[in-house]
């Protein structure tokens, strides 16, 4: 995603490695900006758990009281909501403690994804070259192929998959904003960037706004217009706008993405959801220019195969 801004900063004549340091850094400050506003929210939204906790409570109480009147459970079949009562979720701290760790790794993964990014892409003009020396004079030019439409697809998938979230992601916080719904700042982006995990990251993205509306309004129509918005938007990014965009991009039929989905994420848990697609296009491309492997190739294939 960054090497395009390296390449246009290098057709001015700038030193690569000046290029590289001011767009990761550039990126840095982005990402730390609009983290600085999410962690804002996320540390309000953390302060009203208690009340949104106890909201929920209410709103059970009241069907239980409404199932014991119709006769449809006995008040002895009545589950006891007192165990329920924030004050005694003692596993909560036990999460949280977790938590802090996770937010110690991701801090330290952070710092050196920071530098590799940066070394990677200082390398990159040099990179191509040695692996393709590294194959043999005798298959370089096969490499050569090879390594460029591994490097088109993945882009192109890449790159378009990031800038739907991230339009997603603006358009979703816009529209929770207008509908009045709390935490928008979150909601939005968590529903544009779950888009980038297959199948699941939806729906995901679906229910967390969902119940949160259901919570914070206690009415049904509020939840019912945020339903409607976000599956019109999620039905045309879905079907029109990124098929578009990655009908020349990749060709992968919807099987083949499925099982590598479920493959790469038991191999590799989440991350290996979002990294299924690249993968497998990458595997794809070796298996179109290898003479053995083209009936994978084939099997792998979308529409462009049939």
């Amino acid at each position: 995603m960054l090497s395009p801004f390296i390449f246009f900063l290098d057709r001015l004549k700038i030193p690569h490695f000046i290029s590289v340091l001011l767009v990761v850094l550039a990126s840095l400050v982005i990402v730390g900006f609009l983290s600085y506003l999410v962690i804002g929210q996320a540390n309000s939204f953390v302060q009203q758990i208690p009340a949104y906790w106890d909201q929920v409570l209410s709103s059970l109480a009241r069907l239980k009281l409404n199932l014991i009147d119709r006769g449809a459970i006995s008040p002895a079949q009545a589950p006891d909501l007192e165990n329920l009562q924030l004050k005694n979720l003692t596993w909560i701290s036990k999460y949280l403690a977790r938590g802090l760790s996770s937010l110690l790794s991701f801090i330290l993964g952070s710092f050196f994804i920071f530098f590799l990014t940066l070394f990677i892409l200082n390398e990159y003009p040099y990179l191509k070259k040695k692996i393709i020396k590294a194959f043999g004079s005798s298959s370089e030019q096969l490499s050569e192929k090879i390594l460029t439409e591994i490097n088109q697809q993945i882009r192109g998938f890449v790159l378009v998959k990031f800038f739907t979230s991230l339009a997603l992601s603006l358009i979703y916080s816009l529209g929770f904003l207008v509908l009045g719904l709390n935490y928008a700042y979150i909601l939005g982006p968590l529903a544009g960037f779950l888009n980038l995990v297959p199948y699941i990251g939806p729906f995901v993205g679906l229910i967390i706004p969902l119940v949160v509306a259901g919570i914070q309004f206690q009415s049904f129509f509020p939840v019912l217009w945020v339903f409607i918005f976000y599956e019109a938007i999620q039905l045309l990014e879905s079907n029109l706008v990124t098929p578009k965009l990655l009908e020349n991009k990749i060709n992968l039929n919807s099987l083949a993405i499925l099982i590598a989905s479920m493959f790469w994420a038991w191999l590799w848990g989440a991350i290996g959801i979002i990294l299924a697609v690249p993968i497998t296009a990458a595997i794809k491309v070796i298996c179109d220019h290898v003479e053995s492997l083209k009936p994978i190739g084939i099997i792998l294939g979308g529409k462009k195969e049939e």
